[in-house]
């Protein structure tokens, strides 16, 4: 009897090869779609795309170029939406756009990459809408700094694109200027915080710097700032040591300075209490505000108008009595 040949036949091996590699294929592309490496992908074509060299360029432009979420890279975009949805809480600017929308605005941003389509179909809800996040965020710093935005995205990072997406790109600049540790008072201020920073502690950098401040205001800024962005008694002791006068500080130290000397007087009669001390701060408010007028050649009786006309209406309109 003739033994049949065990030998496979070669055409049905390179289908099932063939077969296997497509599997493998489908298999790999959801999980590589859903790390960070793969947004990296996406942002790279959004800012080759938004220069004029169009779609074919970006092809290219994507593949010469270096990673920009290097240090990410095999971070999940769950864990980096759960980052961006936190920052964009603390600014109330959180929004749910409808998964239609989303794709949408995903099919603007890789034009008619399909491939990239089908990747992103794949993802998560909160997933999809991280990635849209940043790669519009991204395509806005292309068109504000044309030639900057690649760098200035991999000296963000993710967090810092995060930042930029709900601040606005005029965070950018500060944040790579000053390092990512700009980012933490974004993080725990807010924008009353943010904008202190600006203001009161980059003009004087190099003065905060030399006597320490700078490095304690990076590490608590919410010792410095309250939550309305004002400074803090605190800061105002910490910058005036920096040789800085934060802007009111004079104002408040002389209103701490008047209630200060006041309780010491009232103390030493025994009668230290709250009522007499703001009272005694008021009437030394209304002397500085008389002595202003006098200064000035005004007369002090309008500023006691107030009290006199009620007193007048009170009084002046009595009649004298006549006696017979």
């Amino acid at each position: 009897m003739r033994q049949r040949s065990t030998r496979p036949d070669s055409r049905a091996a390179v289908r099932a090869c063939s077969a296997a590699v497509l599997i493998a294929l489908a298999a790999t592309t959801p999980a590589l779609a859903g790390k960070v490496s793969w947004l990296d992908d996406v942002v790279r074509e959004v800012l080759v795309e938004a220069k004029a060299g169009g779609k074919a360029e970006a092809k290219g432009g994507a593949k010469a170029t270096a990673r920009l979420f290097a240090r990410e890279a095999d971070e999940g975009l769950e864990t980096l939406a759960r980052r961006s949805d936190a920052l964009a809480r603390s600014a109330h600017a959180a929004e749910a756009p409808s998964q239609a929308l989303l794709r949408t605005r995903f099919g603007r941003l890789v034009r008619s990459d399909s491939e990239m389509t089908r990747a992103f179909a794949a993802l998560a809800p909160a997933e999809r809408r991280v990635v849209v996040e940043m790669g519009e965020a991204a395509q806005q710093l292309a068109r504000r700094y044309p030639g900057q935005a690649e760098n200035m995205v991999r000296s963000l990072g993710t967090e810092g694109l995060a930042a930029v997406r709900v601040y606005g790109d005029d965070v950018a600049e500060v944040v790579v200027k000053e390092g990512p540790e700009a980012l933490g008072v974004l993080r725990k201020t807010g924008r009353g915080g943010w904008s202190f920073f600006k203001a009161e502690v980059l003009p004087h950098k190099k003065k905060l710097a030399a006597a320490g401040v700078l490095g304690l205001f990076l590490a608590d800024p919410d010792r410095f700032v309250d939550s309305a962005g004002k400074a803090t008694e605190y800061a105002v002791r910490m910058f005036a040591q920096a040789g800085v006068q934060l802007a009111g500080a004079i104002s408040t130290g002389a209103a701490r300075g008047l209630e200060s000397t006041i309780a010491d007087a009232l103390a030493a009669r025994g009668i230290n209490v709250a009522a007499l001390r703001y009272a005694g701060m008021g009437l030394a408010g209304l002397l500085v505000l008389a002595s202003a007028m006098v200064l000035l050649g005004l007369p002090v009786r309008w500023m006691l108008r107030p009290i006199t006309w009620p007193l007048r209406a009170i009084f002046g309109r009595r009649r004298p009595v006549v006696h017979p």
